[in-house]
Parts: structure tokens; C-alpha cells; sequence
């Protein structure tokens, strides 16, 4: 039985391959039937839409009602559509092997369908986001309305590429241009009730502003301002209000005298700045208070947060805060600090108010809590003194540098107040600056033959601008204050006092030379002023650092030590070199006219030119104008040897002319001296003491054996020879003395006989 029963199945299918395959095409009918139904149900939807859509995105037809159950069907469909997929799947994978094709082309009209859905369904969710724009507008729910609109541009934005193919996603976008320019203008327009500013000029330079904040709804105003934040468009408002803010309230009340109005109403509430525009610049102390009362007022009509969490005040803020504590900071807090470092002032009182009011501003949200500068300046406004007391130290000192040289006054004889003993000991003993110097030679182990002159360390009379003396008084203060710095734990703070003392020196080298450059190459006087004033100030520095030292010892800074030795030389080599230009500038002058003479042709013509005397009369009123300025100017031994420099110049040059020449005739060399007698009588008046012309004109004593030799005979000249022992002799060459003799004389027996006994 059994082996008919298994002869009667064979090639014959189980019950349960049976059932299965029942089963399979049950499932398979029953897939095809439903995608039917929704493809069917997408091609009417999709109808359906399109006429809705084109009939009030492009037609506008106003009389076309809402098909709200458009997007209820859509979801529905979308269900569907999943539902079948997943089933498709299912199917094809448990009927792979038998599959003919059937469930793939029933999976490709459902994904045809899905296609269509999908753009159906990105269709209506801009519809629903537009219509939810508009319902929430109407209902004054201006977050909802901004939220919805933010939502139709993300929509838009992200889009399918099916859905930007159809003509009618230009009518879309137009459509929220459209929606988000009148809800903006609506925002906008609320905003100008909830908020407006404004300045108008006033009488007696006063500058009124006003910021208005109308009393509504306080809810209905964060709606709106919450609404705007939500469509970007705070931002571009916020900054006309910061501009406004900044330019008319703020920084008006830091540089000017000011008052502020709070006023409180049913209507509004307002804050008004009056600013005299021609005042003083205010105390920090009434700049701090305005400041305080105009923010105080923003801070309470204006305490709204935002869903992200960020504050009005925050927002308003973040944009001005750091160009307000700079304004602060720069042009009202720094000008509280004393000018000078000794001015008492109370900086703690001060550093407290500071500190007090950046609390205020990071409490109401006005300034961030990582914004420090404010903190940082009043916590540094001891060093912050000291700095300014600095700049206006050296500030001080350039406007003193650029002050006229010509504006002179008297100095000298001076000695150093303190001991040379005591700047040759190294011990820490104070030295009693009554003390002359020249009282305590006897001190000095100092191997010589005899003491040293008391006069040796003086500066000579003379005269030197008084911005130099200015300089030195300048100084003198810097160091003075110096001693108010306490006691020894603030050696740097003295150290950087003596560090400023000497930059008023550097900055002397470099300044004065500049600003005066013209002058010092124009003016012989300044010339002579300048060169005493480096001189004079570098005798000052010699011994400065001796004084300050035992000044700062006597205050405990025993560590600090002050030394302007440094600055000695350079000034020296300064006023010398600039001295020195000037007078190679004379020579160079002097030396021009006369080769403009009729001395400069001399051999070619047998008479002197009409120019000679009038070039040589320039040449001695030069000097002349030199003594004038310089003689009551430099020192008396510096004068000499300067104007004997020019002098000998003038004289030496005359000689080598004259010497040079072939062949003088007699009345050229009458001529001659006449015109030498003249120089020769002028000269010694340039010296206080016309006899001491010899020791500063080196070839005095020759130009006079010149005029003697110009106007002598042979006899004469032979006399003044004596066999190489007489006053000619010391003066002349041989070949100097032979070549005046040939050319004054004729060629005879004598001049021969004379010219062989001068050897």
C-alpha cells in the first residue's frame, strides 16, 4: 500500500507545496488589486491637486475653497503605498525561483506611483505651511506664523528636482517672497510702535535724543520681536538701533556733560540724553551714573529672551560692547588717572567704581562675562598712573624740545654740588650735597705736583636756551616722583622712572637736531645755542646719576642705581659735530668771496679789481655779524677759538694769494696794503682782548710781515731776513720770501744781492 501510495505521488506536488502556492497566488491577486486601488487613488489626488494648486497659485481664482482633506488623503495613500512595498518584498523574496516578471512590474507601476505621491505630498505641505502663515497672522500668533514661514523656505529649499520642474514652483516662491514681505513689513511696522529713537538739535548746543518704548502688551511685543529672530530680520534692525545708540547716547555721554530723563507713562516710557556739545569732558564719576541710568532703563523695558536663550540686551550689546569699553576705557576712565604720578588721587576709590559699574553691564547682559578689558584696566590702573604719567612726562618733553633755540638765558660759572671724594667711594654713605668740591680736594689721594684748580670742574658763562634748562627741570620732577613709589619692593617701578628720565635725553639727540634742522644750518646763533645746550647738559649728566643715587638711598631703594654717564658723550660729539658743520659752512663762504676778489686773478691783471675791496669788506663784516651773535653766546675761550678759526681762514687765504703771484706791480702792491692795513686793524676788535689775536689767528704774525714786506724796501726786507734770524724768517719760507722779492722788485744788481743772501 505504502509502496503504491509512494508509486502514486511521485512528480506529483505535496499538499503543502499546495497550499503554499494557493496561498502565493492568493497574496499576489490580492497586491495587484490594491495597487490598483492606489494608483488609481494617486492619479485622482494628483488631479485633484493640480487643478486646486493651479487654479490658486497661477490662476488665483478667489473663489476656490480649501480642499483640506487633500493632505489627510495624501498620508493615508503614503501608508499605502509603504504598506505594498513592504508586502512586494516579502512576495518576491519567497517566490524568487517561480517569480515571471509579474511582482516586478507590479513593484514598478507602485514606485511610479510613489514618485507621484511624493510630489503630491512636498505640494501640499507648502500649501498647508502657507495656509498656516496666513490662519497664524490672523490670530496674532506671530511665532507660530514665523515658524511656519521658516518651514515653507526650508521646504522650498530642500525641494525634489520634480518638484522645481513644475511650472508651478515659481508661483511658490513668488508666493513666499510674497508672505515673508508682508509679514515683515507688518513686524517691522509694530516694531516702530514698540520702539522708536530719534535727536534733534536744541538751543545753547544742546543735542537732545530720545528712545521711545510704547507701553502695550508686553507679551504681544516678544511676540514680535521673537517673530523677527525667527526670520533673520532682527539683526539689520538691531544694528540701526546700536548705531543709534553708540553714536548719540553712549558716547556722548562719555565725552560730554550730559543729563538723563527717565520718563514713565500709560502710552510709553521714555529715556532722553541732553548733551552740551560745547562742555568739558565730564568726571568719570557722572559719565558712570548716566551711563548706568540709560541702560538700567533698556534693561528693564527690554528683559526678553529668545527661545535659543539669548537676551534683547545681549543682542543689542554683543554688536557695540567692544568699541563702548574702548571709548570708555580710552577717553574717560584713562584721563581719571592722575597726569602726573605724584597728584593724589585716590585710585582705589576709583578701581572700585570701575569694577562695580563692569558688574552692572555683565548683570543686565549689556557686556559678555568673557569681555574683561574693563576689569583688567581697573585692576592695572596703578600701573596704568604710572604709564600715563610717562607718556605726558616725555609727551612734555617734545613740546619743549620743539620750542625756539633763540629763547636764551644765562648759566655759569657752575660746580656739581656733590664732592668728587664722594663719587670716588664705593660705600653706601649719603653725602651731604652742601659740600663743595673743591672743599674736599684734600681727600683725594691724587699723585701730583700741585692741587688741581678749583675752577676745574665749573662750567663756563654762557648762554643756553631755556628749553634746555626746562629739559633739566623736566627731569629733575620725573626723578622727584620717583621717590613716591615706596620702598624697596618697588625698585623696577624706580628703575623704570630713571628709565624714563633718560629716554628725555635720547629723545633731546633725536628731536632737536630734526625739528630745528633748518635753523641749525641757517643761523649762526642757534648754531652757538645748540652747541652750548648739548654741553651744558652734558655736564649736568656727569654727576645727575650721583645725585639721584644718594636721593633714592636715602628712601631705601638702596639697590637702585641711576647713571647718565652713557649720554655724555653723545651729547658732546652732537653739539660738536653740528657746531663744526657750521663753521666748515662759514669757511667754505668765506673762502668763496674771496676768490670773487680781484685777488683771485692777481697774476693776469697788473691792477687790482674795483671788487677786491668791497668782497674783502664782506668777508670782515661776516665776522663782525659772528661776533655780534656769538661773542654774548658761546663760552669765552670757545668764542675766541672759533672766531680766530674764521679769522685765520680769511688771512691765510689773502697770504697764499699774494705769496703765489709772479709779478706784483708797485702801485698794485700799495693797493694791497692798504686794503691788508684795514683787515689788520679789524680783526683784533673781533677779541675781547685785541692782543690776544695772535694766540687764536695762527698766521697772524705772518699776514703782518706781509703788509711789512708789501710796502718795504730792499734794505728793509734784508733787515727783517737777518740771516735767517729775523722776524721774516720765522714766517716765510725761502722760496716764499725769493718769490715776493721777484715780484715786487725789478730784475737789478741789488735785488740779485739780496735774493743771495736770503738762504
Amino acid at each position: 500500500m505504502a509502496e503504491r501510495l509512494g508509486e502514486s505521488n511521485v512528480g506529483k506536488p505535496s499538499f503543502l507545496e499546495a497550499v503554499l502556492s494557493n496561498a502565493g497566488q492568493v497574496e499576489m491577486s490580492d497586491i495587484k488589486e490594491r495597487i490598483m486601488n492606489v494608483t488609481q487613488n494617486v492619479s485622482q489626488l494628483k488631479l485633484r491637486v493640480h487643478d486646486y494648486m493651479k487654479s490658486k497659485f497661477i490662476d488665483f481664482d478667489p473663489l476656490m475653497k480649501r480642499t483640506v482633506g487633500f493632505l489627510d488623503n495624501a498620508v493615508r495613500t503614503s501608508d499605502e503605498i509603504n504598506t505594498l512595498f513592504n508586502r512586494i518584498e516579502f512576495q518576491t523574496k519567497h517566490d524568487l525561483a517561480n517569480s515571471t516578471g509579474e511582482l516586478r512590474s507590479l513593484h514598478d507601476s507602485l514606485k511610479e506611483a510613489s514618485v507621484v505621491h511624493a510630489v503630491t505630498t512636498e505640494l501640499l505641505q507648502m500649501e498647508s505651511f502657507m495656509r498656516g502663515v496666513e490662519d497664524a497672522r490672523k490670530e496674532r500668533k506671530f511665532v507660530e506664523a514665523a515658524k511656519s514661514l521658516q518651514s515653507l523656505r526650508e521646504l522650498l529649499k530642500e525641494s525634489s528636482q520634480e518638484v522645481r520642474l513644475l511650472d508651478i514652483y515659481k508661483s511658490l516662491q513668488r508666493r513666499y517672497q510674497s508672505l515673508h514681505s508682508e509679514f515683515y513689513r507688518e513686524l517691522l511696522n509694530k516694531l516702530t510702535v514698540f520702539i522708536s529713537w530719534e535727536s534733534s538739535d536744541a538751543a545753547n548746543n544742546v543735542v537732545k535724543s530720545i528712545i521711545k518704548l510704547g507701553s502695550d502688551d508686553q507679551e504681544e511685543k516678544q511676540e514680535v520681536l521673537q517673530a523677527f529672530h525667527l526670520m533673520e530680520e532682527l539683526d539689520p534692525w538691531l544694528n540701526k538701533l546700536r548705531k543709534f545708540l553708540m553714536r548719540s547716547v553712549l558716547i556722548p555721554l562719555i565725552l560730554n556733560e550730559a543729563t538723563v530723563n527717565i520718563h514713565s507713562g500709560k502710552a510709553y516710557s521714555s529715556v532722553q540724553v541732553a548733551v552740551k556739545t560745547s562742555s568739558h569732558k565730564p568726571p568719570y564719576l557722572l559719565v558712570l551714573d548716566n551711563l548706568t541710568k540709560c541702560l538700567k532703563f533698556l534693561h528693564e523695558k527690554l528683559d526678553m529672551q529668545f527661545e535659543n536663550g539669548d537676551f534683547l540686551l545681549g543682542l543689542l550689546g554683543c554688536g557695540i560692547s567692544a568699541e563702548f569699553t574702548d571709548n570708555l576705557i580710552k577717553k574717560c576712565l584713562k584721563e581719571t588717572v592722575p597726569s602726573t604720578h605724584a597728584e593724589p588721587v585716590n585710585l582705589t576709590s576709583i578701581q572700585d567704581r570701575v569694577i562695580a559699574f563692569n558688574k552692572f553691564l555683565v548683570d543686565i547682559g549689556f557686556l559678555s562675562e568673557n569681555d574683561s578689558s574693563i576689569v583688567e584696566y581697573a585692576h592695572n590702573i596703578y600701573a596704568v598712573s604710572v604709564e600715563k604719567a610717562f607718556e605726558n612726562y616725555l609727551k612734555k618733553a617734545r613740546e619743549i624740545m620743539k620750542k625756539d633755540l633763540q629763547d636764551m638765558v644765562e648759566v655759569g660759572p657752575q660746580t656739581p654740588l656733590l664732592s668728587l671724594s664722594s663719587t670716588l667711594d664705593n660705600s653706601e654713605t649719603v653725602v651731604d650735597p652742601s659740600v663743595f668740591m673743591q672743599e674736599s680736594f684734600s681727600n683725594i689721594a691724587i699723585k701730583a705736583e700741585s692741587d688741581l684748580n678749583s675752577n676745574f670742574f665749573q662750567f663756563p658763562k654762557c648762554c643756553v636756551s631755556k628749553s634746555t634748562i626746562e629739559i633739566l627741570d623736566l627731569v629733575s620732577t620725573i626723578l622727584e616722583d620717583s621717590k613716591n613709589t615706596g620702598d624697596s619692593k618697588e625698585n623696577g617701578l624706580v628703575q623704570y622712572f630713571i628709565s624714563t628720565a633718560k629716554i628725555v635725553f635720547e629723545l633731546y639727540m633725536a628731536v632737536v637736531p630734526t625739528f630745528h634742522e633748518n635753523q641749525l644750518s641757517l643761523i649762526p646763533q642757534q648754531v652757538a645755542l645748540f652747541h652750548n645746550n648739548c654741553m651744558f647738559l652734558a655736564h649736568r649728566l656727569n654727576v645727575l646719576g650721583f645725585e639721584v643715587d644718594s636721593s633714592l638711598h636715602t628712601n631705601s631703594n638702596a639697590d637702585v642705581r641711576a647713571t647718565f654717564v652713557e649720554y655724555v658723550v653723545g651729547l658732546r660729539h652732537l653739539g660738536t659735530v653740528t657746531f663744526l658743520k657750521h663753521m666748515r659752512q662759514q669757511r667754505k663762504q668765506m673762502l668763496d668771496l674771496v676768490k670773487e676778489s680781484g685777488l683771485a686773478t692777481l697774476g693776469e691783471n697788473s691792477e687790482l679789481s674795483s671788487d677786491t675791496e668791497r668782497t674783502l669788506d664782506q668777508c670782515l663784516k661776516r665776522l663782525e655779524l659772528l661776533q655780534i651773535v656769538w661773542q654774548t653766546v658761546l663760552p669765552g675761550d670757545v668764542y675766541s677759538k672759533s672766531i680766530g678759526v674764521l679769522a685765520n681762514t680769511f688771512v691765510e687765504e689773502l697770504i697764499l694769494r699774494v705769496v703765489s703771484v709772479e709779478d706784483i706791480p708797485a702801485n698794485t702792491a700799495v693797493h694791497l696794503t692798504s686794503l691788508f692795513k684795514k683787515v689788520s686793524d679789524r680783526i683784533p676788535k673781533l677779541f675781547e682782548n685785541g692782543s690776544k689775536v695772535v694766540l687764536y689767528v695762527k698766521q697772524w704774525r705772518q699776514f703782518q710781515e706781509l703788509i711789512s714786506l708789501l710796502n718795504a724796501s730792499l734794505r728793509e726786507i734784508e733787515e727783517g731776513w737777518a740771516d735767517g734770524k729775523g722776524p721774516l724768517a720765522h714766517e716765510f719760507s725761502v722760496e716764499q720770501v725769493k718769490q715776493l722779492i721777484r715780484a715786487l722788485f725789478q730784475n737789478t744788481s741789488r735785488r740779485a744781492e739780496v735774493l743771495a743772501k736770503i738762504k
